[in-house]
């Protein structure tokens, strides 16, 4: 009797270590499976590349598990859906990356604001002149007829002042209280009284001063003003350094300062 109980409970121990065996060799070789196919998927050149490899490896992977461990198996099944869905959207954002970037729009160029038109008048230069520069002269009196030329710097004989000098300008016969006008028009520069040469009217012809001298007790013209060819200045009287002569006009003509013979001007020489 007791060796008959002492047989079955040795059945029994046998069988369990069986058991056991049997586990330990199936818990084996699903460990052994599950490295393998992680090696497999870490590894490149073990064909990680080749979806349908790695897809082959993880079932066999969860076959194993569900064969030795089936609450493992669920948990790795559902860590696989989460890799997968992790892969998916790390590839779409790969996608979205390379996705050509639009170009960038130019805005419109501002349109110039055009200036408004000055309403002021244009203004005159300052150095334009006051008057037309005559392009002739006139002789200052009626007569044309010259007494005493221009010496062109030569003394020449005073009956006045018994005495040889240079004589500047010429000697014009006219009448005593005669008129004298305005060779061109132009500006009085000066009106004066000289000792030799009695009241003297300087007038600015263009580029040239003329001396109009002995032209009478009173001015009939001021500094400043403008003059026109042919006006009057004055009236012809004695010059006192040439009291000795017959009345006259005697008129003197330079330029920048030179004396020139004023005939050349009047008749058109220069």
């Amino acid at each position: 009797m007791n060796g008959k109980r002492f047989s079955e409970d040795k059945a029994r121990r046998n069988g369990f270590y069986l058991a056991l065996a049997v586990c330990l060799v199936a818990v084996g070789i699903a460990a052994w499976s599950t490295y393998d196919a992680v090696q497999g998927y870490l590894s490149p050149e073990d064909g990680a590349s080749d979806p349908a490899l790695v897809s082959q490896q993880e079932e066999d992977v969860r076959k194993g598990q569900e064969d030795s461990d089936p609450e493992a198996a669920k948990k790795a099944g559902s860590a696989g859906t989460v890799s997968k869905a992790s892969s998916a959207a790390e590839a779409g954002a790969q996608t979205v990356s390379k996705s050509p970037k639009a170009a960038p729009t130019k805005s419109p160029a501002p349109t110039p604001t055009p200036e408004p038109e000055s309403s002021q008048a244009p203004q005159v230069p300052a150095t334009a002149p006051l008057y037309e520069i005559s392009t002739e002269m006139i002789y200052p009196v009626q007569s044309k007829q010259v007494d005493k030329a221009y010496s062109s710097g030569a003394p020449m004989y005073s009956e006045t002042m018994k005495d040889w000098r240079v004589h500047a300008g010429c000697d014009i016969a006219a009448e005593a209280g005669e008129q004298v006008l305005a060779c061109g028009n132009g500006m009085v520069k000066e009106t004066y009284t000289d000792s030799m040469l009695g009241n003297v009217v300087v007038i600015e012809h263009g580029d040239y001063m003329f001396y109009y001298c002995g032209v009478g007790e009173d001015f009939l013209v001021q500094p400043e003003e403008v003059v026109s060819m042919g006006q009057a200045i004055g009236t012809v009287t004695a010059v006192p350094v040439e009291a000795a002569q017959q009345p006259h006009l005697h008129l003197e003509v330079r330029r920048d300062g030179a004396c020139l013979d004023p005939r050349g001007l009047l008749d058109g020489k220069n």
